[in-house]
């Protein structure tokens, strides 16, 4: 974490984590294997986190969308000596931005995390069988803004998705 905090902020590239790793800092931990990043869609700093992470054993395994002006809307990145990945999604979105705006400190590193109601968007997008789980656990608390993830969700048109977490939710709070 310490070696990435150190290539964004060599780049002044602002990043926030999302994913498993974010789960993680809200939540009791769970494994997980990458550590996922919204980072701002800056081509140049990109480059420069890229060229950095690779100083240090990290190869591109893949990049989509590296061929456009606004630099790739992702980059996924390998260290076969830590058996580490390291995920990079250029936020191009009004929602990625918005992630990013929101983030809060992680630690002293320097380091971003995304908040819990984004973080709760992001899984209602994925909704693989580990994020309904998450889901569960990072919605159950009191003090989510639901406000402001059914605006977003609704941006979306995953509504649907989210009303379905709602009536889980409820259920799950009735059974108790």
């Amino acid at each position: 974490m310490e070696l990435i905090a150190s290539a964004f902020q060599k780049a002044k590239l602002r990043g926030a984590i999302i994913g498993g790793v974010a789960r993680n800092y809200w939540e009791t931990p769970r494994l997980t294997f990458d550590i996922d990043f919204t980072v701002e869609a800056n081509p140049a700093g990109l480059e420069m986190v890229i060229a950095a992470l690779a100083d240090h054993g990290f190869e591109v395994l893949r990049a989509q969308g590296r061929e456009q002006a606004s630099g790739p809307d992702f980059v996924q990145l390998y260290n076969r000596d830590i058996a580490q990945v390291v995920e990079l999604q250029a936020a191009k979105t009004p929602f990625q931005e918005e992630v990013l705006r929101r983030a809060v400190a992680l630690d002293d590193i320097g380091l971003l995390v995304a908040t819990r109601e984004d973080i709760i968007v992001l899984k209602i997008l994925a909704l693989r069988p580990k994020d309904r789980d998450d889901l569960r656990e990072l919605a159950s608390h009191a003090s989510i803004d639901w406000d402001y993830v059914h605006y977003w969700c609704d941006v979306w048109q995953v509504t649907d998705r989210l009303e379905n977490l709602r009536r889980t939710l409820a259920e799950d709070a009735t059974t108790l």
